[in-house]
C-alpha cells in the first residue's frame, strides 16, 4: 500500500496540533537557514541545502493548506491503525487477553475495530485524491513549460497510484517535451501494461515511434557524402 512516508510535522519541527501561524513561522525560520543562496561558493553545501529546502517547502505546502493537511492527517491515522492491527496479529491468537480478561480477538469481532479491508479501501481513496491533485498541478506546470517540476509531481502521483495509466501518459508527454524519447516510451509501455487498450497510450506510442523514425531519416539525409577518393578506396577494399 502506497502512503506518505515523510513526517511533515517533524520536518518543520512543529507539533501535530500546531496552528497555521506556528507552521508559517517554523517554515520561514527553516527556509532562511536552509536556502541554497547562502552557499554560493560551496557546491557541496549548496546541493545539500537544495535537498533540505525542497523537503521543508513540500512539508509547508501540505501542512499550511487546510484541505491537504486534513487528508495528510487521515493517511497518518490510517497508517497507525494498520500498524496497530499488525501488532494485534502478532499477539498469540485466541489466548491473548486485555487487562479485563476479555479475549482481544473477541473484542475485534464485537466492535468491528481494526478492519484492514476497510482501512485499505479508505486509504486507496485518499491516495487517488492526492495523485489526482499532483496530476492537476503537473498539467498547470506543463502549460507553463516548467517541465522539471511537472516531472516531480507526476512521479509522486505514480508513487501513490502506480497502476493508473493517466499519470504515466502525462509523464511521457513531459519527457517528449524535453526531447527524451526513450524515457517517454518507457512510461508509455508502463501505461499499456496497466491498460493494454488505453487509446491515449497507443497514440503516444505511435508519436514516439514516428519521432524516432524522423530522427533516423534526418541523420541519413544530413550524413556527409563520401568523396570520390573515399568511394574508390571503399570499392578496392571490398574487392580485396
Amino acid at each position: 500500500m502506497q502512503e506518505f512516508e515523510e513526517d511533515y510535522y517533524a520536518t518543520l519541527g512543529v507539533e501535530e496540533s500546531a496552528s497555521q501561524e506556528e507552521v508559517r513561522k517554523a517554515y520561514l525560520a527553516l527556509a532562511k537557514k536552509l536556502h541554497p543562496d547562502r552557499f554560493p561558493n560551496d557546491p557541496e553545501k549548496r546541493i545539500v541545502a537544495q535537498s533540505e529546502f525542497a523537503k521543508v517547502t513540500r512539508a509547508h505546502d501540505v501542512i499550511c493548506d487546510a484541505e491537504s493537511r486534513a487528508e495528510y492527517d487521515a493517511v497518518r491515522l490510517l497508517t497507525r491503525k494498520r500498524q496497530s492491527q499488525t501488532n494485534l496479529s502478532a499477539v498469540s491468537g485466541e489466548s491473548a487477553e486485555d487487562i479485563d480478561g476479555q479475549p482481544i480477538d473477541s473484542i475485534s469481532r464485537t466492535t468491528g475495530a481494526h478492519s484492514p479491508v476497510g482501512n485499505e479501501f479508505e486509504e486507496d481513496n485518499i491516495n487517488i485524491k492526492w495523485a489526482n491533485k499532483h496530476l492537476a498541478r503537473a498539467d498547470d506546470l506543463f502549460r507553463r513549460r516548467n517541465f522539471k517540476e511537472a516531472e516531480t509531481a507526476l512521479k509522486e502521483a505514480i508513487r501513490l497510484v502506480p497502476t493508473d495509466p493517466r499519470y504515466h501518459n502525462k509523464l511521457a508527454e513531459v519527457y517528449l517535451a524535453r526531447g527524451w524519447k526513450t524515457l517517454a516510451m518507457t512510461e508509455v509501455q508502463s501505461a499499456l501494461r496497466n491498460d493494454p487498450k488505453n487509446s491515449e497510450a497507443k497514440n503516444l506510442e505511435a508519436k514516439v515511434k514516428a519521432l524516432a523514425r524522423e530522427k533516423t531519416i534526418s541523420q541519413q539525409i544530413n550524413k556527409p557524402k563520401k568523396g570520390f577518393l573515399e568511394q574508390l578506396k571503399e570499392i578496392l577494399t571490398r574487392k580485396l
